[in-house]
């Protein structure tokens, strides 16, 4: 494995979860205190947690790095980056810079002048790229998730560290898994979306995402807990490591 997902697996191991949260700052969590109080309250029963433009936009670069410096991680960038490379490189170089481990990027974009450049900077950086190749609304069926393979070979070829795949559509994974046994696959669309906790795990995915099933809930963490017991099954379990 590469060193992001040794990283990730690592931090895994330590809290016994395969779960990643995706913050965002909805309702009280727009106060940046209230946003690091819950995850000081979860980071113990997290692999890691993944951030994005809603969080970045409502604390600014310089409340984000505070709050990435004073929590836990490790932490995933997730701008979905969808741009040219010369942009790309100032995004990422950006991203790091605030105390990021990995980012994640737009495969559609392609690899020349695109993908490539996400991961020289990730390189040079020491940090992590992800690859969205499929994603877990049903728009995404109409054009991006019918060429996710292509899309992951392409990725695959140009050093990215894993990739982005949708728990909604299980059978994505697991055709994935199949072609690449071996590959880190993270899994959003767990909960609100309507994948149940352990869907993704169980058709090939390393880890799940989940964001709104926690951030709504009227006692985080006890649905945390709740969702880590019925992935109790994955306790000691690691695929392909």
């Amino acid at each position: 494995m590469k060193d992001f997902a040794l990283r990730l697996a690592e931090r895994a191991r330590q809290t016994n979860s395969r779960i990643v949260l995706a913050f965002d700052p909805v309702g009280e969590y727009r106060d940046p205190k209230r946003a690091k109080e819950l995850l000081h309250q979860l980071s113990d029963g997290l692999a890691g947690t993944k951030l994005g433009l809603p969080s970045l936009l409502a604390y600014g670069p310089q409340g984000l790095r505070r709050l990435l410096e004073e929590v836990e991680g490790p932490f995933i960038c997730d701008l979905k980056m969808a741009d040219v490379g010369h942009v790309n490189r100032m995004v990422a170089e950006e991203v790091f810079g605030l105390g990021f481990e990995a980012v994640i990027v737009h495969a559609f974009v392609g690899i020349r002048e695109g993908v490539e450049e996400v991961v020289r900077v990730a390189r040079e950086r020491g940090g992590g790229v992800l690859a969205v190749c499929a994603m877990s609304h049903r728009g995404a069926e109409e054009y991006l998730n019918p060429r996710y393979l292509e899309l992951m070979e392409g990725c695959h070829a140009a050093g990215v560290d894993g990739f982005i795949l949708p728990a909604t559509f299980p059978e994505l994974i697991r055709r994935a898994r199949e072609k690449y046994p071996e590959a880190l696959i993270l899994s959003p669309g767990v909960g609100a979306q309507g994948a149940p906790p352990g869907s993704a795990l169980k058709a090939g995915a390393d880890f799940e995402i989940v964001g709104r099933a926690l951030l709504l809930s009227p006692s985080p963490r006890e649905k945390l807990e709740e969702m880590r017991r019925e992935l109790e099954w994955t306790r000691g379990y690691w695929p392909r490591r």
